[in-house]
Order: structure tokens, then sequence, then C-alpha cells
């Protein structure tokens, strides 16, 4: 029977739940890749600008010069290494491969097999192996736009604190506390 043609609409939970979780990953690893090429720019803003400041301080023999430098390193040094650019390029290929096999779910073929479902189920889980650590915060984030994108239920989405949704391009806070609303609103 894997074999057998299905009809999309025989294997609706399967196939949306896919759908909704690739369609979820790819906004996901969009905003990362925008976080990182942001920082990449802020440090490199800072230090051409610390950097100026440190050489002009230098020709007009000014004492602050001394004080400039070391922030000015201290910088360079911590954007290279957090390497904001390569985390971009990363996330930003990942974005890619979430878009390529949504693409492939979305062609208008009006049948799918078992064995192709599950080809596109070990698809992303392939894709997922090869991801960063996720922040669950920011997971959550992309599941609530998803959510709002495909018109689901306000019972589907999580509840958020506004700490967590400003810092969840850095990092989980309190992130054993997410709850879908009890009441179904």
């Amino acid at each position: 029977m894997a074999t057998d043609p299905l009809r999309r609409e025989a294997v609706p939970d399967r196939w949306h739940e896919l759908l909704f979780a690739v369609r979820r990953s790819r906004r996901y690893h969009m905003r990362r890749e925008q976080f990182f090429a942001r920082l990449h720019h802020l440090f490199a803003f800072l230090t051409a600008v610390g950097a100026s400041a440190a050489f002009a301080a230098v020709l007009a023999d000014l004492p602050v010069a001394a004080w400039l430098a070391g922030p000015v390193a201290f910088l360079g040094v911590t954007a290279l290494a957090s390497a904001p650019s390569s985390k971009a390029l990363e996330h930003n290929e990942l974005t890619r491969a979430f878009t390529r096999l949504e693409r492939k779910m979305c062609l208008p073929d009006p049948q799918i097999t078992e064995a192709a479902l599950a080809a596109l189920e070990r698809r992303r889980l392939e894709l997922e192996v090869r991801e960063p650590p996720t922040l669950q915060v920011l997971n959550l984030i992309c599941h609530n736009e998803e959510v709002l994108a495909g018109g689901y239920g306000r019972e589907h989405f999580f509840e958020l604190r506004w700490y967590q949704r400003l810092l969840a391009s850095l990092f989980d806070l309190r992130s054993s506390t997410f709850q879908r609303p009890s009441n179904g609103a």
C-alpha cells in the first residue's frame, strides 16, 4: 500500500504539519540571517568609527588615542571571534534549503504517494541535522507568525512575554514557561 497514490486530502495531518514546519523553519532562518547580518554591519560600523577616531586622535597627538585604541581592538576581536557574517551565510543557506523543500511540496501535483511524503519528511530531518542549536523563543515567534499567515485559529498561538520577544534573537529567556492559551481564545 505504500506505493499507492494518496490524495493530499487523505494525509492532511502529516502533509500540513510538514508544510507548516518547513515554513516555520524558513521564517526562523530568515530571522537569524537578518540578525547576524545586522550584527556584522554594526560591528563594522563601530570599528570603522572607533578606528577613525583613534587615528584622528593619534594625528592630533591627543592623549585620548590610547583610550580609544583598546576598545576598538576589543570590538574588532569580538567581531572576528563571533563571526556574524559566516553565521548569516549559514542561515541563508538553510533558508534557501527550506525554501526549496517548500517549493517541492507546493508543486501542483494532485497526488502524492506515502513514499514521496516519507522522502519529504526525511529531507526535512536532513536539513534539521545541519541546523545550529535552536532558540526556542524565536522558534515560537516564527510559529505564531506562521499561524497568522496560514489563517489558523488563535488556539494554536503560544503566549510569550514582551521581554522574551525582545531578547529572542539573543538567547532564550524562561523557555520552560511556554503555554498555549487555556481558554482557546
